[in-house]
């Protein structure tokens, strides 16, 4: 048993040290995800603030822009913001609730309201009054390192537990300090996260402050001690009795301080009598978090495998991260629906239906002449202007006709005039005459939200009437001129402020070429549009697209967009920096044929994509290894997500690529797969895959029958008396090599190593693949043994020798019990085979008179006669000598007609070599 124990020993402290450094990276990874979110959230907020999106002032868009935020963050608690003026505004989405402090609103008090999905105040929940957010800690803590940081832990507000908030001071341009952003993120679910990840069956895991102070533990519930409205935090250094205490005070005593841990230690502590295996990891990063991650397995646990001679199947395989790709389809939404309703805007204002938006790019609409109304509009004043003028020519030459056709040329003029009024009345432009001084000469608006009076603007100049801003008016006499010296039209967009409102406009001013009669100035016809809608839209258009750009370019996945035509129109930093790209916008326009140096594999990846979008079906979590290696060569695993994006009438007009790089993922399960495999039989450990999980009271219960099997136990002779005279290391390092060597020749022969205990190894035939020659496999393998042991000799002051048992029969094999389980054999033909051992003589193979019938054609056996064994009596039983020669076959199969006698074998004695 002592020697059993120290040779598994060191198989024990690697485990434990590969199960310590998997736990530890997996936690590594969980806080650094976890973690990182409050500051992205605080950047972008930051961002927004620097880029005018988000105004300080504005407690409603404030209140709505933070609800929206967390929408897309579920595990975040309250995302607020505190300014300069003692203003608090916050929203938590988890707990459905507003909470405002203002002087002007509130009173100076803070106010909690219970809100509705849509982000809507309901009903008062908490009133507190006096409340000055510059007065709070993690406000003077923002202000003191000037910087995006952490506060110290405390215990939340609004509900019974600890929580972690990342500020970022924010300032204007005078690096005045305006405010502080603030994200809340509950301990809560890092210990979660620790006490659903199985170690051991006593294992813990835990995180400490440098002083102590426990942050989350797989074994407590809450990592504090409520105590009216304060957290009395639990302190490892005081809970001697517990385990977290007796790490931690081992770890104060070889450090001195706990804040001394610089890099990740290994250590082994005593608690309660029994061994700890125990690693600690400093975790910090570059906002100023400093924290221990503790990760404890008892030795036991492990140990108890080699006690009662079976190998625990420790379940490696890592969850996969739940990252989803929600992010991706409600960008998908929001960018292509206000993409939709621009383009059927455009529309209308090409057709002259719309009345709310203005044509883009009016000039080259102008140019292009798609803007039919305004070149008749431009015409007809023209040709008026110069029928007019031939009128009043032709009436001073036929003064004495004027008389006679003054009631038709009046009726016309009326019928004219009339027109005219009509197609001004329909107009939603306004109109002007204005000369080359900017003067206006005539002025046609119906529209009843024109900002100035018609009557009071004729015959005044821009100066006069723009009297306080004289740069406008400079600019639109600019614009008279210009058209009036290339004799072109000119388009201009300007605002102008009236009642306290800016109103926008787009004006073409285009230069009237025919119909001035001589010594009139030169004249212009201005015609302006209302665009403060689109100018809204557009505003209101480019906020949401960089709103969603900020989201897209900092989440962990991968993210690319294929038009129907397969050609790259978008992707982020994170896909663009994976295809080897200086930039995201360097892979516009291109295709995989243009990216992948086979083109091959690029044409099979465009086929796929064009199945996608003519099916319309989504390629959801295809694994596949990247065409592309990493950086350093090594393989890259992806999961990849591939969906189909309609517009609004369901039709298929591109693809959206997600991405997620899973490599650490495959190389655990591959490592856990393999590991596996070392320990049980492959079809069972495929069966243990598909029962995961077993019934906690009835266990596994894996057993199958198997009436031809061959089992051979061996026992090295000599070995006790050498390990008196070896140091234990060079005797566990010489039964390692003989045991290995072993495994080798079990691998060689196809057959099934069961176990070993202490200096005897067992092995089986048949099981659990049924074999016909099973007999023979194990006797080859037993030849081959002694041939094994025998090259050890020369290295060995005294000799040894191996005694080997073979018997055949049928045997129950499989796995039972739910807890450290290994694959056995049960039944009689066991005993037998383990007798034949016990029995034998060293250097020598022992089979029963079963085993004897299966092998007497092809190898050499010496009868021994009868024995006594040990709870069946006399057995008669062989020797196995070696294989048989082909001449050897044939005088077997003919009786003998030489003479060969019982025993005879003699020279014709074949050993295996």
């Amino acid at each position: 048993g002592y020697l059993s124990l120290r040779n598994g020993q060191k198989a024990i402290d690697n485990l434990a040290e590969q199960l310590r450094s998997d736990i530890t990276a997996r936690i590594q990874q969980k806080l650094e995800t976890y973690l990182k979110t409050p500051h992205q959230i605080n950047q972008i907020n930051a961002e927004f603030y620097r880029q005018g999106v988000l105004d300080l002032q504005s407690v409603e868009s404030l209140k709505r822009h933070f609800w929206i935020q967390g929408l897309f963050s579920p595990d975040i608690g309250t995302i607020s913001v505190a300014t300069e003026e003692g203003t608090f505004i916050g929203a938590n989405r988890a707990q459905n609730y507003i909470a405002i402090a203002d002087r002007t609103t509130t009173g100076g008090s803070l106010q909690r309201y219970e809100a509705d999905a849509n982000g809507k105040e309901t009903q008062l929940i908490v009133e507190k009054n006096n409340y000055d957010p510059r007065q709070r800690a993690w406000y003077q803590q923002a202000v003191k390192s000037g910087k995006p940081t952490w506060t110290p832990i405390d215990r939340s507000a609004s509900s019974n537990r600890l929580d972690l908030s990342a500020v970022y001071p924010i300032y204007d341009s005078t690096q005045t300090l305006q405010g502080v952003f603030l994200v809340d993120i509950s301990l809560s679910q890092i210990a979660n996260f620790l006490q659903h990840l199985y170690i051991s069956p006593r294992g813990q895991a835990f995180i400490l402050e440098p002083n102590g102070d426990l942050v989350a533990s797989s074994a407590l519930k809450k990592p504090f001690q409520a105590s009216d409205d304060r957290a009395e935090r639990v302190n490892a250094l005081e809970k001697k009795e517990t385990l977290i205490g007796a790490v931690a005070q081992q770890l104060q005593q070889e450090f001195g301080q706990l804040n001394r841990v610089s890099d990740s230690q290994k250590l082994t502590a005593r608690w309660n009598d029994r061994d700890i295996f125990v690693q600690v990891t400093p975790f910090r990063d570059r906002f100023g978090l400093n924290w221990l991650i503790i990760v404890t397995i008892p030795e036991s646990d492990l140990m108890g495998q080699i006690r009662t001679n079976t190998r625990t199947t420790i379940i490696l395989c890592t969850v996969a991260l739940l990252v989803a790709t929600i992010f991706g389809l409600i960008a998908n939404h929001w960018v292509t629906r206000p993409i939709w309703e621009l383009s059927q805007a455009s529309q209308k204002i090409a057709q002259g239906t719309c009345n709310s938006l203005l044509r883009q790019n009016i000039k080259e609409i102008g140019r292009s002449s798609n803007i039919h109304e305004l070149v008749v509009l431009a015409e007809s004043f023209n040709q008026m202007a110069v029928k007019l003028n031939n009128s009043f020519a032709k009436m001073e030459q036929n003064n004495a006709e004027l008389e006679k056709r003054v009631a038709e040329r009046t009726a016309s003029l009326t019928e004219a005039e009339a027109e005219m009024r009509a197609v001004f009345t329909a107009m939603k432009e306004f109109v002007f005459i204005k000369d080359a001084d900017g003067r206006y000469l005539k002025v046609a608006s119906t529209d009843p939200k024109f900002v100035y009076k018609t009557d009071k603007l004729v015959g005044k100049t821009e100066h006069e009437v723009f009297s306080n801003n004289p740069k406008l008016a400079d600019r639109f006499v600019g614009y008279i001129r210009e058209a009036l010296e290339t004799q072109q039209s000119v388009t201009a967009e300007y605002q102008i402020q009236s009642q306290g409102k800016e109103i926008w406009f787009s004006a073409t001013i285009s230069p009237i070429l025919e119909g001035r009669p001589p010594g009139y100035p030169p004249a212009v016809i201005w015609v302006a549009r209302d665009i403060t809608d689109r100018k809204l839209a557009e505003a209101k258009l480019q906020e949401q697209e960089e709103f969603m750009r900020l989201i897209v370019e900092h989440i962990p996945q991968q993210v690319f967009w294929k038009d129907a035509n397969l050609v790259f129109k978008w992707c982020n930093r994170n896909w663009a920096e994976a295809a080897q790209l200086s930039s995201p916008e360097e892979a516009i326009g291109k295709t995989d044929y243009d990216l992948l140096a086979d083109r091959q594999v690029a044409e099979d990846f465009r086929a796929a994509d064009r199945k996608i979008i003519e099916t319309g079906i989504p390629q959801l979590h295809i694994e596949a290894i990247k065409q592309k290696p990493g950086k350093d060569g090594q393989r890259v695993w992806l999961d990849i997500n591939k969906i189909p994006v309609r517009d609004a009438r369901g039709n298929v007009i591109g693809l959206l690529g997600v991405l997620e790089d899973i490599t650490a993922r495959k190389v655990a399960e591959e490592k856990s797969e393999q590991l596996l495999l070392n320990i049980l039989p492959k079809p069972i450990a495929e069966r243990l895959k598909q029962n995961p999980n077993p019934d906690s009271q009835r266990g596994i219960a894996i057993a199958e029958q198997f009436e031809a099997t061959t089992i051979l136990f061996a026992d090295i002779v000599g070995f006790t008396p050498l390990s008196s005279r070896l140091p234990a290391t060079e005797l566990v390092n010489l039964l390692d090599r003989i045991f290995s060597a072993f495994d080798l020749l079990a691998e060689r022969h196809q057959v099934e190593k069961i176990k070993t205990i202490g200096d005897a190894y067992m092995a089986v035939c048949g099981v659990p693949v049924p074999c016909k020659k099973h007999a023979e496999a194990i006797a080859n393998m037993a030849l081959d043994m002694q041939q094994t042991i025998a090259c050890f000799q020369p290295d060995l002051v005294e000799p040894i020798d191996i005694r080997i048992g073979i018997h055949s029969g049928p045997v129950v094999a499989g796995v039972i019990g739910f807890k450290k389980f290994s694959y056995d054999l049960w039944g009689d033909t066991v005993n037998v085979a383990s007798r034949m051992e016990s029995s034998g003589e060293p250097g020598k193979i022992q089979v029963t008179a079963t085993t004897y019938e299966y092998l007497k054609d092809r190898f050499l056996l010496e009868e021994r006669g009868e024995i006594e064994v040990k709870g069946k009596g006399k057995m008669k039983t062989y020797w196995l000598l070696g294989v048989k020669k082909p001449s050897e076959r044939i005088f077997k199969a003919e009786g003998r007609r030489w003479g060969a006698g019982k025993g005879g074998h003699g020279d014709a004695e074949t050993r295996r070599s």
